[in-house]
């Protein structure tokens, strides 16, 4: 889950002291013999003894990681976030993929709060998958209009409240591939422009947005998900997810209107038998019928972990459609695997309004640094700086990886 900045400065010794006192007593594990991370430099530096788990909870580890820190936002000011994951495996440990919670509380210099949380649980055996996504904003956001082709300088900050509730169950078909069905809510409201005088004829004025939108239905999932650890998967592991969402107005929606989303992950290692991981993300947004609300639009930033396109203000590009492809190379730098760093580059696109053509690419490249935090959940603390054709850029914190 990111936070998107121009600056971004973190406060690691104080989320190190924290560490060890919401993270759980440790188990054994041979295979992290000579590995370290944060949780070991603090626990070294305050000269704490490891404390080691009884053998009737072994089979239940429960990994609890909490960061705070402070940072800048062009959007947002300053910025105080406490960022939490909770992983933990529903049954023995060798027959089940880890189950996480991320959670993110953040309020800004100019009074926006921001609650995302986002679930993903494995129940015994991997033979139930319960995933949400839930949110509320208090927001306020720069609104640039529709297509690839809007200036910078068009920029229109609009105020508004958010929910999101998406909540799906999806049941094992075969071996780890999974289908299911789920609950689609976004809620936007108390919608108003700071100043609506200055831009009469924007496109948020000529597609139609009042001081409220609702969206409401069901969606079909179909998930192929061979990761065992979703946050830092693994080379040979593959994700696919197919989403189809029809909302309806007798579900409370404000129109009837059709969506496809479709997201693909490849990781693959390189050199071959090395741990270093090449990873192609595949990320597409389609409206197939009727017209979303204009907050609901496929736009870069609002993905369910918020990851795609890490250079861009959040929303900086909407359209009727989206197009996404992201590769990352990432790579160990100290052999006890405290620190890592990537390599990524990326092209989207949005589709132009009202022909809904793909007209413009916008590519971007940048580069990170990779702290292990906790290396039982193996969660990486990511810093990252990127930069887009287009001129935008910024650094960004991520706690897990970026997909």
């Amino acid at each position: 889950m990111k936070i998107r900045s121009k600056v971004f400065f973190l406060l690691i010794a104080c989320s190190s002291l924290l560490s060890p006192v919401f993270t759980n007593a440790q188990t054994k594990d041979s295979s992290l013999i000579g590995q370290i991370d944060l949780i070991d430099v603090t626990r070294h530096a305050l000269k704490l003894k490891e404390i080691v788990q009884s053998d009737t909870v072994k089979e239940l580890p429960l990994y609890v990681s909490v960061l705070p820190a402070l940072g800048y936002a062009i959007q947002n000011g300053f910025t105080a976030v406490i960022i939490s994951n909770i992983s933990f495996y529903v049954g023995k440990k060798r027959n089940n993929n880890i189950s996480t919670i991320s959670a993110i509380a953040e309020y800004t210099q100019f009074n926006q709060f921001l609650v995302p949380i986002n679930v993903n649980i494995w129940s015994a055996g991997n033979k139930w998958n319960f995933s949400g996504d839930w949110r509320y904003y208090n927001y306020s956001a720069f609104n640039y209009g529709l297509g690839g082709k809007t200036p910078a300088s068009n920029g229109m900050l609009v105020y508004y409240d958010y929910l999101r509730f998406y909540q799906l169950a999806l049941r094992r078909i075969s071996n780890n591939f999974l289908g299911g069905i789920g609950y689609n809510l976004d809620y936007h409201y108390v919608i108003h422009e700071k100043d609506p005088a200055s831009q009469p004829n924007n496109d948020f004025k000529k597609y139609g947005s009042g001081s409220q939108s609702v969206s409401s239905g069901i969606s079909f999932n179909l998930l192929y998900d061979s990761r065992k650890n979703s946050n830092t998967p693994l080379a040979g592991e593959y994700y696919a997810n197919v989403v189809y969402r029809p909302n309806f107005t007798f579900m409370g929606s404000d129109q009837n209107w059709q969506a496809l989303l479709l997201d693909f992950r490849t990781y693959i290692a390189f050199p071959a038998k090395s741990k270093n991981t090449l990873c192609f993300w595949n990320y597409n947004a389609f409206t197939l019928a009727g017209n979303p609300p204009y907050f609901d639009l496929p736009s870069v930033g609002w993905d369910a972990y918020t990851n795609a396109a890490r250079q861009f203000r959040q929303g900086r590009y909407a359209g009727k459609n989206l197009l996404y492809l992201e590769t990352e190379y990432r790579f160990g730098i100290s052999k006890n695997g405290l620190f890592n760093a990537a390599v990524f580059a990326n092209v989207q696109s949005v589709s132009e309004w009202p022909s809904n053509r793909f007209k413009y690419f916008i590519p971007g490249i940048g580069c990170g640094l990779r702290t292990k935090l906790n290396k039982r959940s193996n969660l990486n603390l990511l810093v990252s700086y990127g930069i887009a054709a287009d001129g935008s850029q910024g650094f960004f914190f991520n706690l897990g990886e970026v997909f």
